[in-house]
């Protein structure tokens, strides 16, 4: 049994493709949930926010599928072992991707890059790449809020006069000031790179990230 498609219902080993939606909701309030932001021990920074998207910090998701593995093999002790293997593997290809992004930074340490929202900014801190968007722009977006009209032409001269060298943004929100950006980067000649917050459809964990550090890669010129 695959441990990434298994979770604790009512104090038993369920597994999720087995079960109905009736049954599944019926149970939902007696599952066993994981906050992954609590299990990273990240914090937020004096004066700021904490950024919540650590799907794209490896060591929270390491330590995640260890915890996970853990609970597991506390409810069906006889497969224990078996869980445990199971997230040693999967650790290991979040290492695999861990050195995919090393050589990231190797070849680009310090590249200056823009964003449109902190998605990423765990992925690009490990590549060593540098985020010189103004914060008052990023946040503005995230909060769904107007970007001030200077901080908007800051900007936008990141990539009309190619202080950048990539632009990575989240394609999962969509408005007037996000699409001008965009556009901004590719009139400019940056590439932009989408990222997504949420899993794609279609994909599992480590193809997604792999998608994401590849495009990266190619972004940057290898």
């Amino acid at each position: 049994m695959n441990w990434r498609s298994v979770r604790r219902v009512g104090g038993k080993v369920s597994n999720s493709s087995r079960e109905s939606p009736c049954s599944v909701d019926a149970r939902r309030k007696s599952a066993n949930l994981f906050n992954a932001v609590r299990i990273s021990g990240k914090t937020a920074p004096k004066g700021g926010e904490l950024n919540e998207h650590v799907w794209y910090d490896f060591p929270t998701v390491t330590k995640v599928a260890d915890e996970i593995a853990t609970q597991l093999a506390s409810i069906d002790p006889a497969n224990a072992s078996a869980y445990q293997a199971n997230a040693a593997t999967f650790n290991q290809s979040v290492a695999d991707l861990s050195t995919q992004v090393a050589a990231i930074k190797a070849a680009h340490n310090g590249a200056p890059v823009a964003i449109t929202e902190p998605v990423p900014l765990y992925l690009l801190d490990a590549a060593g790449l540098d985020n010189v968007t103004p914060d008052e722009f990023s946040e503005a977006i995230e909060n769904e809020t107007d970007v001030p009209a200077a901080v908007m032409d800051q900007t936008l001269k990141l990539f009309s006069t190619k202080q950048v060298k990539v632009l990575v943004y989240n394609e999962q929100t969509s408005g007037p000031q996000t699409e001008q950006v965009v556009d901004a980067a590719k009139a400019g000649g940056i590439p932009a790179v989408p990222v997504t917050e949420t899993l794609p459809d279609g994909q599992d964990y480590l193809s997604w990230m792999q998608a994401n550090i590849r495009a990266l890669s190619q972004a940057l010129g290898g």
